[in-house]
């Protein structure tokens, strides 16, 4: 049976393609959809940059829709807002969103939805499903053994999973009940691992690298909360 639904695109336009294979609009919105596809071309870039454009729209999305939630929730309980509270949970909404969306769904989610959504090219999507494989030998004792060297992309890679998970570590202690350094700890484990069985189920990795970054990550921004929590309660004046 043909597929006989509409994409954005098409119920407002007719679309092209030039030589260099992108997309070009004519008709009424052409500019709002060509704006999209510069911004689609530095999503598909393999970038830092483009990665954080794929996430940020639905991190923007979830961040509005737990604020209105929330918001809703204490007005009818007549419980008092504590603003910077609020703040830093919706931001932590935002920034938990994004994180699932790079280290969890497949490459290029985000990408194939919006081009779904625009253009109704819901085939390019691919698998989402599938299992993932497993490295359970850290990088560390493969190098010492000589079948590994750690080039550049391999260093970028191990720092970049330790600073994905900072913010984690540091919001943890400012927006939960997790305050002994003890819950911190086991926060540190249980989460990385969460991931990373996810991981599996969505034709990613379980791979022990990560375990090991993502929990350097959370105790460096876990510390670092707990300085800002020190010098604040220092900067308290006592009573007389």
């Amino acid at each position: 049976m043909a597929d006989t639904s509409l994409s954005v695109v098409e119920l407002f336009m007719v679309f092209k393609y030039n030589k260099n294979n992108n997309v070009e609009f004519v008709g009424g919105q052409a500019m709002l959809l060509n704006i999209y596809n510069y911004f689609r071309r530095e999503m598909n870039s393999g970038t830092i940059l483009g990665y954080f454009l794929q996430a940020l729209p639905i991190a923007c999305i979830v961040g509005i829709a737990f604020f209105a939630i929330r918001f809703a929730f204490l007005k009818k309980r007549k419980l008092q807002i504590k603003w910077k509270l609020e703040i830093l949970q919706v931001i932590f909404a935002c920034y938990l969103t994004g994180l699932i969306s790079l280290v969890v769904l497949p490459a290029n989610f985000w990408l194939g939805f919006y081009d779904g959504i625009f253009f109704g090219w819901w085939s390019e999507m691919g698998q989402v499903f599938q299992l993932g494989s497993v490295n359970l030998v850290p990088s560390v004792i493969i190098c010492l053994t000589g079948e590994l060297s750690l080039g550049s992309w391999g260093k970028t890679m191990l720092i970049g999973n330790i600073a994905m998970f900072v913010p984690f570590g540091f919001f943890l202690p400012l927006i939960t009940e997790l305050k002994s350094r003890k819950r911190i700890v086991l926060a540190a484990i249980i989460v990385p691992i969460c991931f990373e069985v996810a991981q599996l189920f969505f034709g990613r990795s379980f791979d022990v690298d990560d375990l090991i970054c993502n929990f350097i990550g959370i105790i460096i921004g876990a510390m670092v909360a707990y300085l800002i929590l020190k010098t604040k309660s220092t900067d308290v004046p006592k009573g007389r």
